[in-house]
């Protein structure tokens, strides 16, 4: 782990530039430079997905893809506000969401396959001063034997040649081997947000509800608990995390399946949907809100009023007409303008190109194809 000195180093360099840190090594000869610099590198990376790990200047951060599959601190904090008891997590990694699981399980079992990242999360979870919770060395199936209130599984999606996996019996572990355990205590799987909801819950043969969460406007996860109560048509939910009611909409596929889609003209407002629906595919049922949508396949709203709860962004539009630039000028007057595009031909940066406009500015301008299959332009101006 890290020695005193090595803690000094990384703290009197942790602004500066790794790389040309780690090309300096000669002048520092009694240290590991290219080890203190993939540390500096980690925590000026790290900073704001796991706030507290990155500024306790013991912990030692592993190598960058264990990183990456981490768990942000506050995705792993919201899992933790689904379980309690005694939980094991058999997929503990860089043991983020294990650190989470303490704050709110009575025990927590960590369990990982890799020896060096073992010892490595072993020694930081001793460093953020966990208590209750127990470190074990091996495969995590083989230790569902004892008796416990949850199982989490975060499985890699990857197979044993390293190629990326959609179906969970690809994953490492393989998710269907736990399924018989939900006979007696609940199951938290964690999965990437590519992943295909439905497809997922006919091979996990029904969920017990899901969880699409969201950070900053994200999509991050996917969680889904399986237990007795199982269903083939769960309640989704979804969640922002960065606001103060994370909740913003819920909802089920058999729902959206039967609701009937609405389309119509731009009206005094738009509506574009936050992402978590968008991965959901709640096109449809979103609709109960009071909106249309402006075309078959164009997933932005529109409504003559305004609807504070609506779950995503509000613009106000200003004006809309053909992809010309003619009419735009009459409101840019310094042709500056944020571009969307949605079911149009052309992508964002090339339709600025075609209307030789500039990014930024206060205006949103959306590119769209309407209910008459033509392609429109919208200018907007966000509601705050």
């Amino acid at each position: 782990m890290l020695q005193p000195e090595e803690i000094k180093f990384i703290q009197e360099h942790l602004q500066q530039d790794p790389t040309s840190l780690a090309l300096a090594a000669k002048k520092y000869p009694n240290l590991d430079i290219k080890k203190l610099a993939g540390q500096i590198q980690a925590r000026q990376k790290l900073k704001e997905k796991l706030p507290t790990w990155s500024s306790n200047s013991e912990i030692y951060f592993p190598p960058q893809i264990s990183l990456e599959q981490a768990s942000s601190e506050a995705t792993a904090l919201f899992k933790a506000s689904l379980v309690n008891g005694n939980i094991i997590d058999i997929t503990g990694g860089m043991g983020v969401d294990t650190w989470a699981f303490s704050k709110t399980c009575s025990q927590v079992t960590y369990v990982e396959l890799q020896n060096d990242l073992f010892e490595c999360t072993r020694q930081n979870h001793e460093v953020l001063g966990l208590t209750n919770v127990s470190h074990v060395s091996g495969n995590g199936m083989g230790s569902l034997n004892a008796s416990f209130d949850w199982i989490y599984v975060d499985p890699a999606r990857r197979d044993k040649k390293g190629n990326k996996v959609i179906l969970f019996k690809d994953c490492q572990p393989n998710v269907l081997d736990i399924l018989e355990y939900a006979e007696r205590c609940k199951i938290l799987i964690k999965t990437s947000p590519v992943l295909d909801i439905q497809r997922a819950i006919i091979e996990l043969n029904g969920v017990e509800k899901v969880y699409v969460v969201a950070f900053q406007n994200e999509v991050k996860e996917l969680l889904f608990i399986k237990s007795k109560n199982n269903n083939q048509n769960p309640p989704i939910e979804l969640l922002e995390l960065t606001n103060p009611q994370p909740i913003i909409y819920q909802g089920n596929l058999e729902k959206e399946k039967k609701a009937k889609m609405a389309i119509g003209d731009a009206g005094k407002y738009i509506y574009e949907l936050h992402p978590t629906l968008l991965k959901a595919g709640f096109f449809k049922s979103v609709q109960q809100l009071g909106v249309w949508q402006l075309g078959q396949h164009t997933h932005l709203y529109s409504a003559d009023t305004r609807i504070l709860n609506f779950p995503g962004k509000t613009f106000e539009k200003i004006s809309s007409g053909p992809v010309q630039p003619d009419w735009l000028r009459l409101h840019l007057t310094d042709s500056r303008v944020n571009i969307s595009t949605k079911n149009f031909p052309l992508k964002a940066d090339a339709l600025r190109q075609k209307l030789k406009l500039k990014d930024g500015g206060e205006f949103t301008l959306f590119g769209i194809q309407n209910r008459q299959e033509k392609n429109e332009l919208i200018l907007c101006k966000k509601c705050t």
